[in-house]
Formats: C-alpha cells, sequence, structure tokens
C-alpha cells in the first residue's frame, strides 16, 4: 500500500503511530525513536532542526512516501525546513491538534500544553492565530518534566500521588473559564488517565487529526502492490527501554528492532 516514515524524540511518536495503523494497517511503516538526543524540549531550535533533517534524510533514504513528525516541538522546529528539502509530503502534529480544538470548543477559551520548546517557539501560537476567530483565546504552559517522566517509564519510577501532583502544578495556572486543553506534546496521551483526573473538560489529542492529514496527502500517491504490511523501529538510543514502554502502550509484543546512530 504505503511506506511511512514517523519520528520522534523518543516514545511519545508512538501515540500517533497507533492511529496510522489504524487507518494503514496494510502499509510498510518505519517508526524512528531519537531517544539517544531526548528530551528535544530543552535544545535550541537550530540544534532539533538538524536533528530531524538527519532523521529526515535516513526516513527518505528507505524510500518513504511520506513523513509524520509525530512530535510537537520537532514540528515547531523543523516542519518548514523539512518541507524544503524533501519531495515528499511531510506532515506535523501542530495544525491538525488547532483545528480540532477550534471545532471541539464551545466557548473559545483554548489552553495547550507542552515542552517548554514548543510553548518558546511559539508554534501553537502562530498556527491559532491563522485559523482561529478574533474572539477566541489560547494559553500555552510549558511541562519541563513530563516528557523525561514519560521516557523513563513513569508508571514504574514514580508514584500515582507524584505524577498526580506534578500535572496538579503544571495545569492550575490554565483560567478555570478554558473549556478544551490540548495534549501539545505527543508524550502527553502516554499519561492522559492521570491528566483526566486534574482536566475534566473537553481534552484534544492531535494523534487522529494527523493521520488524517496523512490520508489526505496520499491520495496524491499512487499505492504501492509489492509493500509487506510491518513496523519497523529505529532507535537512536536504549533499544530496551524503548521496548518495554511501547509494548506496554501497544499492548503487544514488538519486533523489528534496530539501532541507529545519526
Amino acid at each position: 500500500m504505503y511506506k511511512i516514515g514517523v519520528f520522534d524524540s523518543g516514545v511519545g511518536g508512538l501515540t500517533v503511530l497507533k492511529e496510522i495503523e489504524k487507518y494503514l494497517p496494510k502499509s510498510h511503516i518505519i517508526y524512528f525513536g531519537d531517544s539517544a538526543n531526548a528530551p528535544y524540549g530543552d535544545k535550541s531550535k537550530n540544534e532539533i532542526k538538524n536533528l530531524c533533517l538527519k532523521i529526515g534524510k535516513f526516513l527518505y533514504n528507505n524510500s518513504v512516501d511520506a513523513i509524520v513528525i509525530a512530535c510537537n516541538t520537532a514540528t515547531a522546529a523543523s516542519l518548514e525546513a523539512m518541507q524544503e528539502t524533501f519531495p515528499i509530503p511531510i506532515i506535523g502534529v501542530i495544525e491538525p491538534g488547532v483545528k480540532s480544538a477550534l471545532a471541539t470548543t464551545t466557548n473559545g477559551k483554548v489552553a495547550v500544553i507542552a515542552t517548554p520548546a514548543t510553548v518558546k517557539f511559539n508554534a501553537y501560537r502562530d498556527v491559532f492565530d491563522n485559523f482561529a476567530p478574533e474572539n477566541f483565546d489560547l494559553v500555552q504552559r510549558g511541562c519541563k518534566l513530563l516528557c523525561p517522566m514519560v521516557e523513563e517509564g513513569w508508571e514504574n519510577k514514580y508514584s500515582i500521588y507524584f505524577t498526580d501532583e506534578i500535572i496538579r502544578l503544571y495545569l492550575e495556572a490554565i483560567p478555570e473559564d478554558v473549556d478544551t486543553l490540548v495534549l501539545g506534546c505527543t508524550h502527553y496521551p502516554m499519561i492522559r488517565n492521570t491528566i483526566e483526573r486534574q482536566f475534566t473538560k473537553n481534552i484534544v489529542d492531535p494523534a487522529k487529526e494527523t493521520t488524517l492529514e496523512l490520508l489526505n496527502k496520499l491520495k496524491t500517491i499512487d499505492k504501492k502492490n509489492d509493500i509487506t504490511p510491518k513496523i519497523e523501529f529505529a532507535i537512536s538510543g536504549d533499544i530496551e527501554n524503548f521496548k518495554t514502554i511501547a509494548e506496554r502502550f501497544l499492548e503487544r509484543e514488538i519486533q523489528n528492532l534496530y539501532n541507529i546512530k545519526l
């Protein structure tokens, strides 16, 4: 069918991969998890862009039909550069997330929780301003600890009370009239149950909307008849840690894991 490249700074992009699997079960997917360089949220925009271009080159050289940047920080730092560099569809997660939030909110009050870098790059603000009516408001909150916690396997290392308290501290700065919260990091859906204990209104996970955007882009590409459906995992860091978290989230044993250095 298709050969799709998906990448993230680590395990977070698995939330997008899971949606892509639902809609494109007969495709060959190459997932790149750059855990050796995680978290991206503490890096400069130029550092992140250069890492993404290296990953993009790896995926492009493996003949993928499209690349999904399954990371908000990477999308903010590199989407434009990736689209200028590689002559295939490049899909990010920020615009689909914004569009979904605008379709979900009933009072025009939206908040985004994301990595400090995503907030600093103002990526959600820029896209939100392009699509939102004037009477809509956006609040952004940088959450430095959440992505590293997920990468470390939060369920085995942190108590439920600790994670609840960390998330409560991040969310308490969000105005009470906000009715829609965007999970502006693909790691966050992995702790959605914990987030829902602190925020009980609308929660938007951009993974599904990103997948629908990918499907739309693939309409312009001819399907391949020689594709063997499978998923390969190229990991730049600790394979065993990635495998443990991935199997727990995907609820199955995963194979075809390779260690790849950028």
